[in-house]
């Protein structure tokens, strides 16, 4: 099965995220594997990574990514979020929870 990087930012629409957005680090097939953002300390009961930066450029909040990543249909993501972007402090984040990837 083939795949390839995305690296990007897109909302995620499903009923179970509603509207967050999510770093987009892959694509297999019709799914696109992602960690959620979140402006929550704790979510669900888990608490959530602090970022260094918050990828939106035009929030000065603190944002959080969820500890794992999730896999979902790429007919449930809105379109790709412009301007926004990871910062290089953050990215040993994502490679951590990529590593620990759910289904």
């Amino acid at each position: 099965m083939c795949f390839s990087k995305r690296n990007h930012f897109r909302a995620n629409n499903s009923k179970k995220v509603r509207g967050h957005p999510t770093y987009i680090y892959k694509k297999v097939g019709d799914k696109y594997y992602f960690i959620g953002i979140t402006h929550s300390e704790i979510t669900h009961r888990t608490k959530n990574i602090k970022l260094n930066v918050n990828p939106n450029p035009n929030d000065v909040r603190e944002s959080y990514m969820r500890p794992f990543s999730s896999e979902e249909s790429i007919d449930l993501f809105g379109n790709k979020k412009k301007g926004w972007k990871l910062s290089k402090l953050d990215r040993k984040t994502v490679r951590s929870i990529k590593k620990n990837h759910r289904k």
